[in-house]
């Protein structure tokens, strides 16, 4: 869940999977709950990763929008009737190329992985199981912590980020149900 997109060997930072094992240990409960009770865990483990490391993820967001830029400056003109149509210019600009070797789409394909094992990692340890794929969640799962990390950057707000945060929990939690 990096947003520099930096992989481990197990992709998942050892400090978030000793906080959930930690707490699978502790738990005498199973299902929905327990998957809460996790997820709480490994979230609760990754902000403080965050926070110790500002610049860091300065920097991984500098790098990010300067591959989007450099993908996004090297579209074509293409006519666009509906622009005309519309009053507006009659040229449009292309999509950029698909995002193979696209560095921006790497970050963001490794953070997903990351974040589909530490997923799965709690449903397994919870005794729960997605309702959706794994891989959508996750995708869901970075969106919303890249706009969590980028709000507190800009206003340090951590009581919002964790109300922020409490509410991710509790959306994953509705797309699981007990094995």
């Amino acid at each position: 869940m990096s947003a520099s997109g930096e992989i481990t060997e197990t992709r998942l930072r050892p400090t978030i999977c000793e906080a959930i094992e930690r707490a699978a240990a502790s738990l005498d409960i199973t299902g929905v709950r327990a998957l809460r009770v996790l997820l709480h865990a490994g979230v609760s483990a990754y902000w403080p990763l965050i926070k110790a490391a500002p610049d860091g993820q300065i920097r991984a967001y500098e790098r990010i929008v300067n591959a989007l830029r450099s993908r996004w400056a090297t579209r074509e003109p293409v006519a666009a009737a509906a622009y005309s149509a519309a009053g507006l210019s009659d040229t449009a600009l292309a999509e950029p190329a698909p995002t193979e070797g696209n560095p921006a789409a790497s970050v963001f394909r490794e953070m997903d992985c990351e974040v589909a094992d530490f997923l799965r990692l709690c449903a397994d340890r919870s005794g729960a199981q997605w309702l959706e794929p794994v891989e959508a969640i996750a995708s869901y799962t970075v969106s919303v912590l890249q706009g969590t990390v980028l709000r507190w950057l800009s206003d340090s707000d951590d009581e919002t980020m964790l109300v922020v945060l409490d509410d991710l929990v509790s959306s994953l939690s509705t797309k699981a149900v007990e094995v």
